[in-house]
């Protein structure tokens, strides 16, 4: 193969990787799946021990695959990004295959083990290969854009939308398993979109919605203008999914980032804010009037910590700290805390699942060393910010990455999918991606 013909090749290869790793910003919501395998663990909900294929999944693989053919023909250095959090990704993902020797269900961790070779392949990816923000942004906005349509369809109706070939729940208010927020006796539903539970959705809005915040602060041009529709556009359907974490999760983000353009002394940047908030207000406004009801019963005036679902979560952090306790070496295996739970636990009040606190679920499976990677991996960008803060505020592309970084950490502290589901893993790891990407280039 002469060489003009190995740039050829590497960069078809190349230009294919970087179409589906777009494919799968856009699809990371999407629930609709290929079943293959069917292991049902009755009383467990399926999806916990199912073999499952996303269409997210397919195009990560493909662009792992096309990115590696690009690799073989036209051979290049890599780079882990920052060296720590390099180490603790790769120690984070060698514990995932350690906590194989010690599961409950080793095929189940085995099928686990080998998602997590993927996304620490994806890592790579993106600390390597991702040249602009926009790479990202712009699939991401494709992505909140789609699923607020179809959430805000499902509020307004109080039904799913017969988009069941896309792998929308059938959704009724009335039937027992649908997530409600109860309003007077009555059951308001919250929006899914096409994703499998109106927090997950609620959490790729937010985490979507944080950067489209950067480009409004911080695009060039035009860019604020388009990203600010798309903003606006897509706030609406966040309230519309009643995700509490999601909200705190967005806040955080926002916060940090605002904190950062006020300390730059950016002033048309805060500007923006202040007028994006506005408006957005105004766009939520007609929503939260009609459903004030609803909208109070979810934030219940001030004691969320005595609701029934605070008390749940409560319930399950100690199910899980004891597990956690008698199985910290290794872990109770990779992806199985739920199988887990059902062994250690006959009497279980509650359906059995992750404890709703993702560190804790993530030192539960991998041990205490696989807790500690994770650990890191969530620290290390706060602490590095922190030791370089003045200088490094006065980095767009960084700022952003962290400000995503903080929304997935506050939702991992009230829900564990940013760990345990294929949706939250890719934000996750694109994050982290994203992160160690910017800092590398700061």
């Amino acid at each position: 193969m002469n060489l003009s013909t190995q740039e050829l090749a590497s960069k078809i290869f190349g230009y294919g990787a970087r179409f589906f790793f777009a494919a799968t910003l856009v699809l990371i919501p999407l629930r609709w799946r290929l079943d293959l395998w069917l292991r049902p663990y009755f009383p467990l909900y399926a999806d916990y021990t199912d073999f499952l294929l996303f269409p997210s999944d397919i195009a990560l693989v493909f662009t792992v695959v096309l990115w590696l053919c690009s690799l073989m023909v036209s051979p290049r250095r890599l780079t882990a990004g920052n060296w720590l959090m390099g180490i603790s990704l790769t120690g984070l993902t060698v514990s995932g295959w350690v906590s194989v020797l010690g599961s409950v269900d080793s095929f189940l961790s085995i099928y686990h083990a080998i998602r997590f070779v993927c996304l620490f392949l994806f890592y790579l990816y993106v600390v390597n290969e991702v040249q602009s923000p926009f790479w990202v942004i712009v699939p991401v906005a494709l992505q909140i854009i789609i699923q607020g349509i179809v959430a805000a369809g499902q509020s307004l109706a109080q039904s799913s939308l017969g988009l069941q070939w896309l792998g929308e729940h059938l959704l009724d208010p009335a039937q027992s398993g649908v997530s409600i927020v109860p309003v007077g006796g009555m059951r308001f539903l919250r929006a899914y979109g096409l994703s499998d539970h109106p927090n997950i959705l609620g959490g790729c809005l937010a985490f979507g919605l944080v950067l489209l915040l950067a480009a409004v602060l911080h695009g060039k041009n035009r860019q604020p203008l388009p990203a600010s529709v798309g903003f606006l556009f897509v706030f609406p359907a966040l309230v519309m999914t009643f995700s509490r974490s999601a909200w705190v999760g967005l806040m955080a983000g926002t916060i940090f980032m605002v904190g950062c353009e006020a300390l730059a002394r950016r002033w048309d940047s805060l500007k923006r804010t202040a007028m994006l908030g506005a408006a957005s207000l105004l766009v939520v406004l007609p929503f939260l009037i009609q459903n004030f009801g609803a909208v109070q019963s979810r934030v219940n005036s001030g004691r969320i910590a005595q609701d029934d679902q605070m008390k749940e979560r409560a319930f399950l952090i100690g199910a899980g700290n004891t597990v956690f306790v008698e199985h910290s070496v290794i872990g109770i295996g990779l992806g199985v805390s739920p199988l887990a739970l059902k062994n250690r636990f006959e009497y279980f009040p509650l359906d059995y699942q992750p404890p709703h606190y993702a560190l804790l679920t993530a030192a539960m499976e991998t041990g205490v060393i696989g807790g500690m990677f994770y650990f890191l991996l969530l620290l290390t960008p706060l602490a590095m910010f922190a030791l370089n803060w003045r200088r490094l505020i006065h980095q767009p592309v960084l700022v952003g990455t962290l400000s995503l970084l903080i929304a997935l950490t506050v939702v991992g502290l009230f829900d564990y999918y940013t760990w345990f589901y294929a949706p939250g893993r890719l934000w996750q790891w694109l994050a982290w991606g994203l992160f160690s990407a910017a800092w590398k280039a700061a």
